[in-house]
């Protein structure tokens, strides 16, 4: 029971948290945006749409953790202070090379702009590993590591679907014999996330070896979106040329 409740704690921490800082940042960040990708390819813009969209995963992220770190004393609590630390430097700096390539992409070649989502990429998984160092050095109970992957895809499944939406609009302004094979794309996109989510929802009484491969399957999930997106965003953006 004291699991559950825990759980259930940390969870609502982190939904308070995804909210605020989501509903934050988009009043700072979604006009500029807008206002710099009017004319720009909806690939460009929507690598940056995810970008700012990350880090109120890692807000959300970085409180649960927060939450966790009080029940902590002495040497343990220390630990997981530090390991705190280098959280909030990590979203830090990946804040600043977000709004770095919100201000520069405009005038970003191809090429510039798949070097930019490689850095944010890369930013994004040290984030990832000083996450576990911090779930490691803080001896994280099962609860409160189900509470990190569960906020984390909560964020990123709206972002999904959003993304998902957005093909799909897009895909209602081809041909009907154009249309027919990116509908059955966006069909088998849609599955991946249906599929990640039952991942997830295994986690509910799962072991520590079940929680490392639902964590390393939700990278790989996150991975096989973008990849795939990117192809079904081309192969609409060259119907319609």
């Amino acid at each position: 029971m004291r699991l559950r409740l825990s759980a259930i704690g940390l969870a609502l921490v982190a939904q308070t948290a995804l909210f605020t800082v989501s509903t934050t940042f988009a009043q700072d960040a979604t006009s500029q945006t807008q206002s710099t990708y009017q004319d720009d390819p909806s690939l460009a813009r929507q690598t940056l749409e995810w970008s700012q969209d990350r880090l109120a995963e890692l807000d959300a992220t970085i409180a649960v953790l927060e939450q966790d770190a009080t029940r902590l004393q002495d040497e343990a609590r220390a630990k997981a202070e530090d390991a705190l630390k280098a959280l909030r430097e990590q979203r830090e700096a990946y804040r600043i090379q977000t709004e770095e390539a919100v201000a520069n992409a405009r005038a970003w070649t191809d090429a510039q702009i798949a070097e930019g989502r490689e850095s944010l990429d890369a930013n994004w998984t040290a984030f990832q590993t000083a996450r576990d160092e911090y779930l490691e050095a803080a001896k994280a109970d099962l609860a409160t590591r189900r509470a990190v992957l569960e906020i984390e895809f909560e964020a990123r499944q709206k972002v999904w679907q959003k993304s998902i939406d957005e093909l799909r609009n897009d895909a209602d302004r081809l041909a009907a014999d154009q249309r027919a094979a990116i509908d059955v794309r966006i069909a088998a996109l849609n599955a991946q996330v249906e599929e990640a989510k039952a991942r997830l929802g295994h986690l509910e009484d799962a072991s520590a070896e079940a929680w490392e491969t639902t964590k390393n399957g939700y990278a790989d999930a996150q991975q096989l979106f973008l990849d795939t997106y990117a192809s079904i965003r081309k192969s609409i953006e060259d119907a319609t040329k």
